[in-house]
């Protein structure tokens, strides 16, 4: 009976083709048996099937222009998509790529013995792993570490391994995967805590924030015996400075990173003035020469524009500079009511006053200066660079000001900023100008 349904099937099939060939007129195929197209895109083992694209419709000249562009478009993306997957593929691992992970790693694991080739055998089997490709590095609790940089141990024999010793560990990364590699590496390194992205602040205002890319505690006691690790295994960033990493040895903690080069930006257009205490004048003059602005002392201005009327008017006072073409001027106002004549006197001529009370203090005649200068900036706690190459910051109080014209940026500060902190803002691009009273 299937011989015979068989038979009925080809029947069915070959019978319109048959009439097709014959010159007959051919029925329409039922769609229950129409080959699914997608069966002709399958692969058939050692043979390439070529997948041609379906040919342009010839609907109309706008349509047809329409299509081509498409593919047009499609080809190119296919090209920029086999391009990045090219572009994708990691290089084999070296030898030479673990040098600096092993120099880094006799530090971080201090007194472990080097690790010669694995070896390992039974009664029905024996295994070794070249020493060329795969690298074995000690554990910090006694174990062994496998980098199998290029993933080529199969499945069953990395459980064979890990089932024979269970203290030896895998690592399926090489080095230049960068922190996904060192996050499974010290995840199979047996210590106590490893914490990655781990902040440190010191301070208030000023505030020295400290990233590490993980503290690492060997054994349980680390944090009480000064041991912790701030470990640092980024590439493509600077050197930390020999002053803070003594800074962090002074409050508990071992400093580790690779050897990288020394950040020590040139100081350029930056400003960092740094004012403590001094007279409002004192302020005055810091802020005025760290916006680049030349002042003149006790200058007499004349109004001579009375003179053939018999008055004789002249106005002395503290400051005066120009910016920009405008005339500036500076008075120390003591209550007298005599004052503001004065400055009105001198507004009516263009200039523009400012006026120190007694009790102005480094912002108020800060905030009165750049307010007159049409500088925006407030007193705020503000951040002096990022977080980027360099693994610290310095944040701390004052007016952060930012030049349109010149595009300089100035800092002006009345906080107390240790010596380790005017080290570190200097290497990052400023100029750093201290003033005390």
């Amino acid at each position: 009976m299937n011989r015979a349904m068989n038979y009925g099937v080809a029947g069915m099939l070959c019978g319109p083709l048959l009439i097709a060939l014959l010159g007959g007129e051919a029925f329409p195929l039922d769609r229950r048996f129409e080959l699914d197209p997608q069966l002709l895109e399958r692969k058939i083992p050692g043979r390439a099937i070529e997948k041609r694209a379906p040919p342009l419709q010839r609907a109309s000249r706008k349509g047809t222009a329409r299509e081509k562009k498409r593919a047009v478009i499609a080809g190119a993306e296919s090209d920029q998509r086999r391009l990045s997957l090219l572009k994708l593929t990691p290089p084999p691992s070296g030898p030479e790529e673990f040098t600096p992970l092993r120099a880094l790693w006799e530090r971080l694991v201090p007194g472990a013995e080097s690790e010669g080739p694995l070896e390992l055998g039974g009664d029905n089997f024996s295994l070794t792993l070249d020493p060329g490709k795969f690298q074995v590095i000690p554990a910090a609790d006694g174990g062994r570490i496998i980098i199998d940089a290029n993933r080529s141990i199969p499945p069953l024999v990395r459980s064979l391994i890990q089932e024979k010793n269970p203290t030896v560990r895998i690592v399926s990364q090489a080095p230049r995967d960068g922190k996904s590699f060192f996050s499974q590496l010290l995840r199979s390194a047996g210590f106590y805590s490893v914490e990655p992205d781990f902040i440190l602040e010191f301070g208030d205002d000023p505030r020295l924030s400290v990233r590490a890319d993980y503290r690492i505690e060997r054994t349980a006691d680390s944090l009480l015996r000064n041991e912790t690790v701030l470990l640092y295994t980024s590439v493509g960033r600077y050197a930390t400075p020999e002053s803070l990493q003594r800074f962090l040895g002074r409050a508990g903690f071992q400093f580790l990173e690779p050897d990288l080069p020394q950040h020590d930006s040139p100081a350029g257009k930056d400003r960092f003035i740094q004012a403590s205490g001094g007279s409002r004048l004192q302020v005055a003059d810091t802020v005025l020469a760290g916006l680049g602005l030349a002042t003149e002392a006790g200058k007499a201005i004349e109004f001579s524009g009375w003179l053939q009327q018999g008055i004789n008017l002249t106005v002395h006072v503290d400051r005066s500079f120009v910016c920009k073409g405008r005339s500036y001027v500076l008075t120390l106002f003591d209550g007298n009511p005599v004052s503001y004549t004065l400055t009105r006197l001198l507004e009516s001529r263009g200039v523009t006053v400012v006026l120190l009370a007694p009790a102005d203090d480094f912002r108020a005649v800060t905030g009165k200066l750049l307010a007159a200068l049409k500088l925006p900036a407030r007193y705020d706690l503000h951040r002096l660079w990022p977080l980027r190459e360099t693994p610290y910051t310095v944040q701390m109080s004052g007016f952060l000001v930012r030049d349109p014209d010149s595009h300089r940026t100035v800092f002006l500060t009345d906080r107390e900023v240790s010596p380790l902190m005017l080290d570190l803002i200097a290497r990052n691009g400023y100029a750093v100008t201290a003033v005390q009273p």
